[in-house]
C-alpha cells in the first residue's frame, strides 16, 4: 500500500496558520485530519472559520481535501447549529469559495472528508449519505480504543458501509489509541488483531494507526529529548501486519483538548516541540517578571532565547526544511521576526512536524 501519514489537528490558530503556509508544491502531501472546537464560531468577526475554509480550499485544489470530524463540537456551538448539521455548512462554505476563486474549475473538486465514529448514530449517517449524493466522496470511520471486540467493530463498518452507500474502496479506517505514554505490547498485540480482522473483512481503501505522546502540561524549564513511543508502536504493528497500516499522530500537541475549550488570550511560559527522527526536543522558558507579573515583551525575548538554543542543537533539520524551521531562524537576535504568543509557537512547530513525517522515509520517523 501507499504510504501516506496522517496528522490530527485542532481547528485552532496555531495549526491552522502551519496548515496555510504548507508548500504549494508539496508532494506527497499527507493526509490531515481536523477536529472542530466550539471556538470555530460562525461570526462575521470570527477569525478562525474563514482560516479553516481557507485551509481546505487549499487542501482541496492539490486533491486532498481535509477530513473534518466534528465528534468534539457541543450541541450548543454555532458551528452544530447551523441548518444541517456543521459538515454540511461546512461543505458549502468551501465549495462556494472554490467557486468563486477556480470558477468553473471547482465542479469536480471535492470540499471535504467527512469523519464518523464507528459508532455514529442513524443521523449522522444520513447526513454523511446526503453529502455523498451532493458528490461522491470518500468517508473515514473512526474507530476510538481496542476496548471493543474486533467482531464487533466489523459489523459496526459493515453497518456504516450499508447506511451510506459507500463502497470499502472509499472507505478510510483510523484506529485512534489516543494518548500513549510508553510502548505496550499488549496494545501492539491488539491493535495488529483488530487492523487484520479489518483488512480482511472489510478491505478499506487505507487503515491507519493514529496516536500521540505529547503531554497534557510541561512541568520544567530544562530542555528534554525524549523518544515518541507512536512511532515504535506503528512500526511494531506495521510488522505484524505486513505492512497494510499507515502511520499518524497527532502533531505538537496533547490529543485531548483541554475541558471548558480554548480559554483564550493567556500568560504562558513560551515553550517548542521540534520533532526529530524517532524523538523530540522539549525546550520551555521561564518568564522574566515584576512583582509577580511578566515584563513587557518578555515572552519574544523568551522564545528568542529559546530559538536560538534549537538552532544550535543538532536536530534543528536547517532554515529551509519547513515554513516553521525558516521561522526559527528568523526569531533569532536580528533575524527580523518575533514570536510572542501560544498560536505562534504551535504554527512553527506544527509545520516542521507535518513536513518532518511528510518528507521522512517511514524508517526515518
Amino acid at each position: 500500500m501507499t504510504f501516506t501519514p496522517l496528522i490530527a489537528l485542532k481547528s485552532k490558530k496555531g495549526e491552522l496558520d502551519a496548515l496555510r503556509h504548507l508548500p504549494a508544491n508539496s508532494e506527497p502531501r499527507p493526509a490531515i485530519l481536523v477536529e472542530l472546537l466550539d471556538s470555530v464560531g460562525v461570526s462575521e468577526r470570527g477569525q478562525l472559520l474563514p482560516a479553516l475554509i481557507k485551509a481546505a480550499v487549499d487542501a482541496a485544489v492539490h486533491d486532498k481535501p481535509l477530513w473534518i470530524d466534528a465528534h468534539l463540537l457541543s450541541a450548543t456551538s454555532s458551528l452544530a447549529r447551523q441548518p444541517g448539521g456543521p459538515l454540511e455548512f461546512l461543505d458549502k462554505q468551501i465549495e462556494n469559495t472554490l467557486h468563486d476563486e477556480r470558477g468553473l474549475l471547482a465542479l469536480d473538486v471535492t470540499a471535504l472528508i467527512p469523519v464518523v465514529a464507528d459508532s455514529a448514530t442513524d443521523d449522522e449517517l444520513r447526513t454523511i449519505s446526503l453529502l455523498r449524493q451532493h458528490r461522491p466522496r470518500d468517508v473515514v470511520v473512526r474507530v476510538r480504543g481496542l476496548a471493543t471486540p474486533p467482531a464487533e467493530i466489523v459489523d459496526r463498518l459493515r453497518r456504516v458501509v450499508s447506511r451510506t452507500g459507500i463502497e470499502a474502496e472509499h472507505l478510510h479506517a483510523v484506529i485512534d489509541l489516543g494518548f500513549v505514554e510508553t510502548l505496550q505490547p499488549a496494545h501492539v498485540t491488539r491493535a495488529a488483531r483488530l487492523i487484520g480482522t479489518i483488512v480482511d473483512d472489510i478491505g478499506p481503501s487505507s487503515t491507519t494507526l493514529l496516536a500521540g505522546s505529547i503531554p497534557a502540561s510541561r512541568n520544567s524549564f530544562a530542555t528534554t529529548t525524549c523518544q515518541r513511543p507512536e512511532v515504535p508502536l506503528w512500526h511494531a504493528v506495521a510488522e505484524q501486519v505486513d505492512g497494510a497500516v499507515n502511520y499518524g499522530d497527532y502533531g505538537v500537541v496533547h490529543p485531548v483538548p483541554p475541558k471548558g475549550g480554548d480559554p483564550g488570550p493567556r500568560t504562558v511560559n513560551p515553550y517548542l516541540y521540534y520533532t526529530a527522527p524517532g524523538r523530540r526536543v522539549a525546550l520551555r522558558r521561564q518568564l522574566a517578571r515584576e512583582d509577580g507579573k511578566p515584563v513587557q515583551g518578555a515572552a519574544v525575548e523568551a522564545f528568542t532565547a529559546l530559538a536560538e538554543e534549537l538552532l544550535a542543537r543538532q536536530e534543528f533539520a536547517g532554515r529551509d526544511f519547513s515554513w516553521g524551521d525558516r521561522e526559527l531562524t528568523r526569531c533569532r537576535r536580528g533575524g527580523g521576526r518575533t514570536a510572542g504568543t501560544v498560536p505562534r509557537w504551535i504554527a512553527i512547530a506544527t509545520s516542521h512536524h507535518i513536513e518532518h513525517v511528510t518528507r521522512r522515509a517511514p524508517s526515518d520517523l
